[in-house]
């Protein structure tokens, strides 16, 4: 018998094949932070629709309230939790740590999604000469920035995961599940891209460092037999917080296919979104993969 045949019999009869066993979080416990907009709600919710039990993370508390109250109402099969935290230091970090091992004894999924864009020198307001540029690039732009938005678009994930690290591992060991924790970092297009778009060259190169340090931690994790995943998300346009999209461009359109240079023609949505982070987290077989979900941004670039 072939090895082929071998692996299809082993589902034939089953109910292994079937969406909500593929990609299954029921019963799992997932920390979200930055969880209380944008793409860090849409997770949330996602996973507490299908059973997950997810903590959210922000700097203030009513807002956090509120959106777990709107994303998992009553009855949902899951829950949202939020818990106020500063990610931004170590201090944070570690509150947050101590907040969730008080209440679980492992955490099947650590999304770091929290995120700043701060104000950047605008290259084509500039005098398109050596001197015109280094006037406006130097002078708008600050060290304070360019630390900032790294700390927290970046190093904040790799304090965070190592934090978590034996909670991560904890959910083999102590529940029992097939595999320990995995971790799914943010970072975007903008951070593959060739272009500084518009002038944003410490957005650009802090979501560029997250995608080098999600591959270093699943190299590193791999190469010690963790089995810990660890994936990064590089997404597009979609609406949040950080980029304001108008809702004619929800559904595709000429018009925003010109304009936002996206050959798919439309935003992205809620659906796309969460089909792109529950293929990430489920799959046991993917590690230090780098998923761009950009309706075809990318390839646009290219030219």
């Amino acid at each position: 018998m072939s090895s082929s045949h071998t692996l299809s019999k082993s589902v034939f009869g089953t109910d292994a094949l079937k969406v909500n066993k593929l990609f299954d979080v029921s019963g799992w416990v997932a920390i979200v932070t930055g969880g209380g907009t944008g793409l860090g709600l849409i997770t949330a919710s996602a996973l507490a629709s299908n059973g997950a039990k997810v903590y959210i993370t922000g700097r203030r508390l009513e807002p956090l309230q509120e959106a777990a109250k709107t994303a998992a109402p009553e009855g949902s099969p899951g829950s949202i939790i939020p818990v106020q935290a500063d990610m931004g230091t170590k201090e944070g970090i570690l509150k947050l740590k101590e907040t969730i091992e008080k209440e679980e004894k492992w955490v099947n999924v650590l999304i770091n999604n929290h995120g700043v864009s701060l104000p950047s020198a605008k290259i084509n307001e500039a005098e398109q000469t050596a001197e015109g540029l280094s006037k406006k690039m130097f002078e708008d732009e600050s060290f304070e920035n360019w630390s900032n938005g790294h700390r927290i678009n970046t190093a904040s994930y790799y304090f965070t995961t190592f934090a978590f690290l034996p909670l991560l591992d904890a959910a083999q060991k102590v529940g029992k599940f097939p595999e320990p924790g995995n971790v799914l970092n943010l970072s975007s297009v903008s951070g593959i891209c060739k272009t500084s778009q518009r002038g944003q060259f410490s957005y650009n190169s802090n979501k560029a460092a997250t995608i080098s340090l999600s591959h270093q931690l699943a190299t590193e994790f791999a190469r010690r037999g963790l089995g810990i995943r660890v994936n990064v998300v590089a997404p597009g346009y979609f609406p949040s917080g950080m980029s304001y999209v108008d809702e004619k461009h929800f559904k595709p359109s000429e018009e925003f296919k010109r304009d936002y240079g996206t050959p798919l023609g439309r935003v992205g949505n809620a659906q796309d979104y969460a089909q792109c982070i529950f293929g990430l987290i489920s799959n046991q077989y993917v590690t230090g993969a780098e998923l761009v979900i950009d309706g075809g941004w990318l390839l646009v670039q290219a030219f």
